[in-house]
């Protein structure tokens, strides 16, 4: 027992020593930092450099202005100032304010070579200013001779005097730094950080020993006035070194102990010269500010650098974000656009020998449905990774679900995709999980989504050929892609300007072929493609999920047709309208047939909506609840398509339909195939017994007619009993005689 308390204590205090050793590293920097917090820090520290130079050059403008009118222009005439004798004007002037000029260029190269490094301008332009400015610093530095011969020189101390040659050399030093990077920038294209931190390290050893100069040369050198007493207010101006610390500190933020050390070496230092000065007294008061000026700008610059790592992280995090899916940990298609587009600009011929390929994982919906979702999204993230070492050293990217694109040369493409299929299979455990490919050429000025769209596409046209894994874009798939863009982009405008009209078919009795009602239909009258077929844009919007548009538009154009005859004393017959499953998840309809019934005082029982047998096995729930509210609104609803699905014989059980349509493939080979009699006949005696009402499509014969009028079928549609036509001439048809309507339309 004793044994086991020890045990936990000793587990609980290495736990305590772990966080502590843990929040040490963490608060001094010594963890790795990734080369994008590096590269985020670098250019924070050379944001900052822009703020500070120009800063310091508005401090030396007016330190000239200051010099200028307290010493310069009262000793004009005399060129004396105090004990300093002056052999000429311009060794005046320079004597007075050639520093500060000194340090004036220098914030002007820094300057612009940070606003050049931020804005990521690397032309000849940035070339040519930077190579100005760090050759004016370097002529600049050889004014060290006549500083030499000043009289101030000659009268100061050996730490004076070697400062001031050391601020010169520093100044070449930055000056050559500048030229350096600008010439590595232009011929290489980039930045290079080491260089760019030379720079920053270089401009802060100009200000670091400007700060020293003019701090010391004002603790020992005090000015002494004309009665001979010393200017004590001269002795404290060590303000000078303090501010350029200040400046250096907040320019090399790095890790927190690289900035102790540095600042704990330049304080020391600087103050054992103080210190050590025999003909000035460093006050204890001024040791004491002096300590607590370098204990607050080392936590300062601590806190600096934790705010910028922390952002730097957040930053990482939202850039790997926009780059790698989050599920697989692949690229993603984002980054996939981006990485194609700047190998583009760097060599515009990069796409000529390559291949877009689209990957489909065909029913992945099984390994979700037998063996969950979490498999199935493990699943996904080891096919991701499968993706990517079938092509390795090639572009590669999750789209969506169990969707991948691929950039890769067209040589050897083959074998990649049969490495990938192997893994596939391997990966399904088995399962039935098929892989479908759509390649597509690559072509220079290609969108890429669009060249990725087409891949899709030609991936689509094979997705139910059990046989064929690989389907490239060709010219005959070019024509039907077109149409389909052409489709999708242009639906808006010919519902706006009425390209789409609405045909109705007759629908009528089956024992005296007169008309009980009507199916309204879809039909694009295009000014450019002419007649484009239903069977062409009805697959594209519900593909594109454009479908609700066209349906909430028909609903409309029926409506008003319904009204405008109702107006002009026409006669009105039942109007079947179409609804697509997607419509009862992309809008009320409930909500748009009792809004349209209400404004153009229509009666329900002349409105059936048509549901999709395929439609039911989408989302059954919703669709009965919504054919349950349907119902108790007054509509009549009618099942649509029965027979061309897979479940129909469940669709009767499960769902209460008004009359049910039997698709017209049940009437092919009607004369040969002795079965399609006895089907149709079981079909209609089922749904009789289970109260629903029937009507056959697709009636083209007489003989046809009068069989489903034997076996019971109540309606029949079909082109024996009229085509689609629009409005006018349905109303012609039935005005002229051609179309009998009947007594009995319910």
């Amino acid at each position: 027992m004793v044994i086991y308390i020890y045990n936990a204590d000793f587990k609980f205090i290495g736990g305590v020593v772990m966080k502590v050793l843990s929040f040490l590293k963490d608060l001094f920097g010594f963890r790795r930092d990734s080369k994008y917090v590096r590269k985020h820090l670098n250019d924070a520290n050379i944001r900052s450099s822009i703020y500070m130079a120009f800063i310091i050059i508005c401090l030396e403008i007016w330190m000239i202005f200051r010099q200028t009118r307290k010493y310069i222009r009262p000793a004009w005439d005399t060129l004396k100032v105090g004990s300093y004798e002056y052999s000429s004007k311009l060794q005046l002037i320079f004597g007075w304010v050639g520093l500060y000029c000194l340090f004036i260029i220098c914030s002007l190269a820094m300057f612009m070579f940070g606003l050049f490094y931020v804005l990521k301008k690397r032309g000849k332009k940035s070339f040519i200013t930077n190579s100005v400015f760090g050759s004016l610093c370097i002529i600049w530095s050889l004014l060290l001779i006549p500083e030499i011969n000043l009289p101030t020189y000659n009268d100061g101390t050996l730490i004076n005097k070697t400062t001031t040659i050391m601020v010169y050399s520093s100044m070449a030093v930055f000056g050559i730094s500048i030229i350096g990077n600008s010439l590595y920038s232009k011929f290489k294209g980039k930045d290079n950080m080491l260089l760019s931190i030379f720079v920053i390290v270089c401009f802060a050893a100009v200000c670091l020993l400007f700060g020293v100069k003019v701090g010391y040369s004002d603790f020992a050198n005090p000015f002494v006035k004309d009665d001979g007493n010393v200017n004590i207010q001269k002795i404290k101006m060590i303000t000078c070194f303090l501010t350029m610390i200040t400046f250096v500190a907040c320019l090399l933020i790095f890790k927190p102990y690289i900035s102790i050390i540095m600042l704990t070496g330049i304080f020391v230092v600087f103050g054992m010269f103080l210190e050590n000065y025999d003909k000035r007294e460093f006050l204890e008061a001024d040791r004491i500010n002096y300590i607590t000026f370098f204990v607050s700008l080392t936590t300062i610059t601590i806190s600096i650098y934790h705010q910028r790592i922390t952002e730097a992280l957040k930053d990482e995090q939202l850039v790997h974000d926009a780059n790698f899916d989050s599920l697989t940990g692949i690229h993603n298609f984002h980054n996939f656009v981006t990485s194609i587009n700047q190998k583009l600009e760097k060599n515009p011929a990069f796409l000529d020998d390559k291949l877009y390929l689209f990957i489909n994982i065909c029913n992945f919906k099984t390994i979700n449905t037998q063996k969950g979702f979490g498999y199935g999204d493990k699943f996904l993230a080891r096919l991701a990774k499968d993706v990517e070492a079938s092509f390795p050293r090639d572009f590669s990217a999750r789209l969506a679900d169990d969707h991948f694109c691929v950039l890769t040369k067209v040589d050897g493409y083959e074998d990649k995709i049969a490495v990938l299929e192997k893994l596939v299979k391997c990966e399904a455990e088995g399962l039935y999980i098929l892989l479908k490919v759509g390649g597509y050429k690559a072509e220079r000025n290609e969108n890429i989504n669009r060249a990725i769209d087409k891949a899709r596409y030609a991936c689509g046209k094979i997705k139910k050929t059990y046989a064929e894994i690989y389907n490239e874009y060709n010219a005959e798939l070019d024509k039907l892609f077109t149409m389909r863009q052409y489709i999708v982009n242009n639906l808006d405008e010919a519902i706006e300007k009425g390209y789409i009209r609405a045909h109705y078919q007759p629908v009528v009795w089956s024992n005296d072929k007169k008309l009980c009602g009507a199916e309204a239909l879809a039909r694009w009258i295009d000014p450019i493609y002419g007649y484009i077929s239903p069977r062409d844009f009805i697959p594209v919007l519900e593909e594109t999920r454009l479908i609700h548009k066209l349906d909430e538009y028909m609903l409309d154009l029926i409506t008003k047709e319904m009204k405008n005859a109702k107006d002009n004393n026409k006669p009105i017959v039942p109007v079947s309208v179409n609804f697509s499953r997607l419509d009862f998840e992309l809008m009320d309809v409930k909500k748009e047939l009792n809004e349209r019934v209400n404004k153009y005082n229509l009666d329900k029982n002349f409105i059936h909506i048509e549901i999709t047998e395929s439609a039911l096995s989408e989302n059954p729930v919703l669709l009965n609840k919504t054919i349950e509210e349907l119902n108790k609104e007054g509509y009549a609803i009618w099942l649509d398509d029965f027979g061309s699905g897979y479940s129909s014989l469940s669709t009767l059980k499960d769902f209460v339909f008004d009359v049910v349509k039997i698709d017209m493939k049940f009437l092919t080979n009607f004369e040969k195939n002795e079965k399609t009699k006895d089907t149709l006949d079981c079909i209609i005696s089922l749904a009789s017994r289970l109260g629903m009402k029937t009507l056959t499509e697709g009636v083209e014969t007489q003989a046809e007619a009068d069989f489903l009028n034997e076996i019971g079928c109540g309606r029949l549609q079909g082109y024996l009993f009229g085509k689609p036509l629009p409005i006018d001439e349905f109303d012609n048809e039935i005005s002229n005689g051609n179309i009998e309507i009947s007594d009995n339309l319910i």
